[in-house]
């Protein structure tokens, strides 16, 4: 990938980055008792962000400076890993001297028309690369790109969600149809340590009919959409034993509630299981018809319901 990169810019052609993580590193983790440095306010760890110099939480926004010793046995053995689109920006700039490069992901788009700016910029020329998370996939034709890099899709493959091999397959076809849409062939490079992967494999030879097949016919085996509904409730409160507890009321009385053709499953936490000080847990209904469940589900005062929700982890 890097020589081909080297080679288009010799060629003054231009080539797009996609990975899915924004900020320098993913986390900071004690070598010593192997603890994740996580936001006090959510489950989650911090992102490092090189150029601000912080810890940073992408659900709550808390930040503070890099830690010297872990907070749980004090040692002054604490690492870095990960890496995101920031890192690999700098990264570039070392490898490549002189190669120019845009960078598009949260961090850098703060304003309205941020956005447009980046993309008129790279279309321009003005740059050699554009490095990005999901928002450069889809809906812009660049006749210069000829070469797409896509970074550690694995870590997307592996969310326990029933639609991830959708979305994985989507942005790899989508951002793949970023290169070479002018007359100059383009060639798109993936980085994976699961190079046999069904989805991976599929969208490599751009089957959608044959990802289709398979897809649909494991969503009918375990009867998931488009062979039924399915409806989310989340629950929430700052006391996670008195959320469990709201959450447990609400399915015993959904089991003597929903009719037979509905299967409702118990209370789990969420994906993100705590988010701004609140913790989540949330409840998961299979069904036929919806119009089975809606008056049932009008009695649910204060409850969020989602309805065939985009996803069933976060």
């Amino acid at each position: 990938l890097l020589n081909a990169m080297k080679d288009r810019v010799e060629k003054g052609e231009q080539t797009l980055l996609l990975l899915n993580k924004r900020g320098y590193h993913r986390m900071q983790r004690c070598q010593s008792c192997r603890i994740i440095v996580k936001c006090p306010h959510c489950d989650i760890p911090l992102t490092f962000h090189r150029e601000a110099n912080l810890l940073k939480c992408h659900f709550c926004n808390y930040g503070i400076s890099p830690l010297r010793n872990c907070p749980n046995c004090k040692k002054p053995e604490l690492e870095f890993k990960g890496f995101g689109t920031e890192h690999v920006e700098r990264s570039l700039h070392a490898i490549i001297p002189g190669i120019r490069t845009l960078r598009m992901d949260r961090d850098t788009i703060q304003k309205k028309h941020d956005h447009d700016e980046i993309f008129k910029q790279f279309r321009a020329h003005k740059a050699d690369v554009l490095i990005g998370t999901q928002m450069i996939a889809k809906g812009f034709h660049f006749p210069s790109v000829t070469l797409v890099g896509i970074l550690n899709i694995d870590a997307s493959l592996s969310i326990p969600d029933f639609r991830s091999s959708e979305h994985v397959f989507q942005l790899l076809i989508q951002v793949a149809g970023r290169a070479g849409r002018a007359e100059i062939p383009g060639v798109v490079y993936l980085q994976t340590f699961m190079p046999d992967h069904p989805v991976i494999k599929k969208a490599q030879t751009q089957d959608y009919n044959a990802f289709y097949i398979d897809e649909i016919e494991e969503r009918k085996s375990f009867n998931y959409p488009p062979f039924s509904h399915l409806v989310k409730l989340t629950f929430s409160d700052i006391d996670p034993e008195k959320g469990q507890k709201n959450a447990e009321n609400v399915y015993e009385f959904l089991k003597n509630e929903l009719p037979s053709s509905a299967q409702i499953f118990p209370v789990v936490p969420s994906g993100h299981a705590k988010i701004k000080d609140l913790y989540r847990f949330q409840i998961l209904i299979k069904t036929p018809k919806i119009g089975t469940i809606a008056t049932t589900l009008q009695k649910l005062q204060g409850t969020k319901i989602d309805t065939d929700p985009n996803s069933t982890f976060f």
